[in-house]
């Protein structure tokens, strides 16, 4: 009877197999057939695109000569547009507020508020007018300078949102507030007028409550600066003390031990404690230099990397120009006046 079986049973399996591979099949052929007919769809648009071309050719050539002739017309009687960059380094939390100061210039500019403008920049009124507006972007950093960045705001972390936090995240994050240099861009039809801009724009850096950081930040530095001076003091003439001692020894070969006790030394490795007292003065050397070079350096509320030009360059976007725009715009409203009129007729024509 099982030997009945097992033949039924092979037949069944092989009917499966066969079934499953025509699945299989069907459903290639499917995909195939989906994937065919959308390279011909596209071919189709493509020929069909082409088609209305060559069979208006004459009709798009004239629009478009004639869009051209216009654009370049324009091009010629607009005013011309110079610009100047300048990159600054904010210090002393200055940064915030020459963002906003640059948001309140283009805001001024905006309404035609020449008058405020003058006042802002030293400027006449015609100068003023031909201001178009301002820019504050990052400026370029290398990678170490943005790996600085990053552990100084790692420092500000606790060591459990540390670890939650990547480099890359970090960067893809930041925003202008994050920036340590700033692009300063001015835009003006008048194309000698950005030192004059340069001026206004510092003057806004130098604000009251940067001034104020500044002196809270010079108040510590010479606190600090003052108490390092007085442990050199000490350092110093506890080493002139100890060195005292050594003469004596060297003298008498006899160390006393009440003057030892007296000084906190023990000296039974002379050389060991004398290496010691020039190794804690040298590092207080070395952080009264670092006080020092920090007050001489960062001694301003912003420092220039690059200042305007004292003329502007001549802006040239291809993108703004109206010999592009103007034949762009008009082949645009071609292809959709035409293809309003064949959807009209066709409309009209429908049985």
């Amino acid at each position: 009877m099982s030997k009945e079986l097992q033949p039924e049973k092979n037949n069944k399996d092989d009917v499966d197999l066969i079934v499953f591979f025509n699945l299989i099949g069907n459903t290639i052929n499917k995909l195939l057939v989906f994937v065919k007919s959308i390279f011909v769809g596209i071919y189709g648009l493509f020929i069909a695109l082409i088609r209305a071309i060559f069979i208006n050719i004459k009709i798009i050539l004239a629009v478009a000569v004639v869009a051209i002739i216009i654009g370049y017309v324009l091009d010629t009687q607009k005013e011309k547009v110079y610009y100047s960059e300048m990159f600054v380094v904010p210090k002393f939390q200055s940064k915030y507020e020459l963002i906003n100061s640059i948001k309140y210039y283009n805001s001024l500019i905006a309404v035609g508020d020449t008058e405020e403008l003058t006042s802002q920049f030293g400027i006449n009124e015609t100068e003023a007018k031909s201001l178009i507006g301002f820019e504050a972007e990052i400026g370029p950093e290398s990678k170490n300078e943005q790996l600085e960045s990053f552990n100084g705001f790692l420092k500000t972390l606790d060591s459990t949102t540390k670890t939650k936090i990547t480099f890359e995240d970090y960067i893809d994050n930041r925003n202008i507030y994050t920036a340590n240099v700033f692009l300063l861009r001015a835009r003006s039809h008048n194309y000698k007028i950005f030192k004059k801009l340069e001026g206004g724009l510092s003057k806004s850096i130098n604000n009251v409550f940067s001034d104020i950081e500044k002196k809270k930040r010079d108040s510590v530095l010479i606190l600090e600066k003052e108490n390092l001076e007085l442990s050199l003091v000490e350092v110093r003439k506890m080493k002139d003390a100890y060195l005292d001692v050594l003469q004596k020894e060297s003298e008498k070969n006899i160390v006393s031990s009440n003057l030892g006790s007296s000084l906190g030394f023990q000296v039974e490795k002379t050389e060991t404690k004398e290496d010691q007292l020039l190794t804690k003065e040298l590092d207080i050397l070395k952080q009264l230099n670092g006080l020092k070079k920090e007050l001489v350096v960062n001694d301003e509320i912003f420092e220039k990397i690059s200042s305007f030009k004292e003329k502007g360059l001549l802006e040239n976007i291809w993108y703004k120009k109206y010999k592009i725009i103007i034949p762009l715009i008009a082949l645009v409203l071609l292809a959709l006046v035409g293809s309003f009129i064949k959807f009209y007729k066709h409309v009209v024509n429908y049985k």
